[in-house]
């Protein structure tokens, strides 16, 4: 018969009816709930989503030179960063950048919250005092900085000459090289008060029952730091070690005060070599494209970063 209806569309039906009564339940429930999130959910789609959509189009969109979008679909952005000459250098860059500040942070934190976690006197006071960089603004920072390493005014000139180690003053910051050691030098700076103290946060939670344990079975120092300490921070050092690469992936405040990319973009990062594209060279779809790759490079640590830290949940 024409008219008959089948298991099948009857169970569809049902699971709809379903889902509605389920729903209608809900908003009766928790009506007010939903009003009160709607502000910030209009909020993040207008300022969060907007924008990432706006630079997904935009970067396989041709672009004016005021950013506005005169033909959809073209991937010549892309090929743009593919065919610029700078671009492998902005990319190592980068990399050593952002892999050399983390690993040197932890190599100077993890040491000094094994000195923060045993007691001495003055330790809250030395505790007060690692913060002092982390509560800067960076902006502060690096004008800060900018100025000790003041090629004729600055600080660490005078200091060196007075001590008799160099007989001129050495130019910091307009040197390639040494610009961007400078600029690594500050970011290590700024960011060794948050991990340390995150790691001075695991240590004191680990049991100290494992350590009577091994003091009584004639462990020394360096075995309960190497058999117990450091197995029981591993999951903390990687959230922590991954959260940092992520932000120095993004530091722009630290390079562009220093240096400014300079000297010829031997200092540039992705994110610094990104404005140069859109705001001063005034190629908004090379710059858009870049955005969209470093979007995605940092979308992947996060997806990494939530899931060591669901991993650290569970476990």
């Amino acid at each position: 018969m024409a008219n008959q209806v089948t298991p099948a569309i009857l169970d569809e039906r049902a699971v709809r009816r379903g889902f509605l009564t389920s729903w209608r339940v809900e908003w009766a429930d928790n009506k007010m709930a939903y009003w009160l999130l709607l502000p910030s959910t209009l909020a993040f789609a207008v300022f969060l989503l907007f924008p990432i959509a706006n630079m997904f189009v935009s970067a396989f969109s041709q672009v004016d030179t005021i950013g506005r979008i005169t033909q959809v679909g073209t991937l010549d952005n892309f090929e743009a960063l593919v065919n610029d000459q700078r671009m492998p250098m902005i990319v190592r860059q980068t990399v050593i950048f952002a892999f050399g500040t983390v690993w040197l942070t932890v190599l100077i934190s993890l040491p000094l919250a094994l000195i923060l976690n045993r007691p001495f006197r003055g330790q809250t006071i030395a505790k007060t005092l690692i913060l002092i960089p982390w509560a800067m603004p960076f902006a502060v920072s690096a004008i800060t900085w900018r100025w000790i390493f003041h090629g004729q005014l600055g600080s660490l000139n005078y200091l060196l000459g007075q001590l008799g180690l160099i007989k001129e003053y050495i130019v910091w910051l307009g040197d390639p090289v040494l610009g961007f050691a400078a600029a690594m030098f500050v970011e290590v700076w700024s960011s060794i008060p948050f991990m340390t103290i995150t790691y001075l946060a695991g240590l004191q939670a680990i049991p100290p029952q494992i350590y009577d344990a091994a003091k009584m079975d004639g462990a020394s120092n360096w075995r309960e730091f190497w058999d117990m300490t450091l197995p029981q921070m591993r999951p903390v050092i990687l959230i922590v070690t991954l959260l940092s690469i992520i932000w120095a992936f993004r530091s722009f405040a630290v390079i562009w005060i220093l240096t400014g990319g300079g000297p010829l973009y031997r200092t540039d990062i992705a994110v610094t070599y990104l404005f140069k594209l859109a705001f001063t060279n005034l190629n908004f779809g090379a710059g858009f494209a870049l955005a969209v790759c470093i979007f995605i490079v940092l979308t992947i640590f996060s997806l990494l970063y939530t899931w060591l830290l669901g991993t650290r949940e569970d476990a």
